[in-house]
């Protein structure tokens, strides 16, 4: 019911160039028109926003106009020490997708899976239309519960139940999100290459909805689809920062 960094039980991965090819066939049978189902499986290279390395749309800056006053108020409040990021934790969707490397969706018949390069991130978009169990109201999720459904061509992803989140918006600004955030995604094809298209609404930390539109070609080459993260080196800035509360005290953290 969610994907493998939330915590919940993980999925074993199938063969992917059999699942793939298996998957394809069978969604003519999952009540879609086959010309709406488009081919988005395979490796794709990190979205741009054009003009070959250009991240600057997905970009949410520190005083944007988007922002509300809670925002800034929030953004001004929380020491860069806490932000996860310094703990290894990965970027929640959508500024995940601000992260320069590949990742690589495999369509099957009842859901979709997007595996980011990056901190080894399994994402599950469970497919209308196949009885799948929705969450119960206490539950939530650190990269929240998406739900998939193809129309007009493209696959169209709501994402939403997540939890409260320090970076959610931006790990660089500290511009976090809340359990209200939802991020509709629509992945469609453009000739070889695929098209990505994300709009996200938080009413606690947008004033409205932000939106960005990238495309990626397929990635050429070996793809390395196993990431591990290194605590020590993650953490090794935080000795460069001062403190921003100094008479609080020392902030002792775990070691995983």
């Amino acid at each position: 019911m969610t994907n493998r960094k939330d915590y919940r039980s993980a999925l074993s991965r199938p063969a992917e160039s059999l699942a793939a090819g298996v998957a394809l066939a069978l969604l003519g049978t999952s009540g879609f028109a086959a010309d709406e189902i488009p081919d988005l499986a395979g490796i794709w290279q990190f979205g741009s926003c054009g003009g070959g390395f250009n991240l600057s749309c997905m970009i949410l800056e520190e005083d944007d106009e988007l922002l509300t006053s809670r925002a800034k108020a929030y953004r001004d409040a929380i020491d860069e020490a806490a932000q996860p990021k310094y703990d290894c934790a990965p970027m929640s969707v959508p500024h995940m997708w601000t992260d320069p490397y590949a990742y690589s969706i495999e369509q099957h018949e009842d859901r979709v899976l997007i595996h980011y390069g990056k901190d080894d991130v399994v994402r599950t978009v469970w497919l209308e239309g196949h009885g799948h169990e929705e969450p119960a109201v206490n539950e939530f999720f650190y990269f929240g519960h998406s739900t998939g459904r193809y129309e007009d061509g493209a696959l169209v992803v709501t994402t939403d139940r997540f939890t409260f989140d320090p970076q959610g918006l931006n790990a660089d600004f500290r511009i976090p999100s809340s359990t209200q955030k939802q991020v509709v995604e629509r992945f469609s094809r453009d000739g070889e290459n695929l098209v990505l298209e994300v709009t996200t609404t938080d009413t606690f930390f947008l004033k409205e909805p932000w939106s960005f539109r990238v495309t990626s070609r397929p990635f050429q080459g070996e793809w390395e689809d196993s990431w591990q993260c290194d605590l020590e080196a993650a953490r090794q800035s935080l000795k460069l920062l001062p403190p921003m509360y100094p008479d609080d005290p020392p902030i002792e953290r775990i070691e995983y």
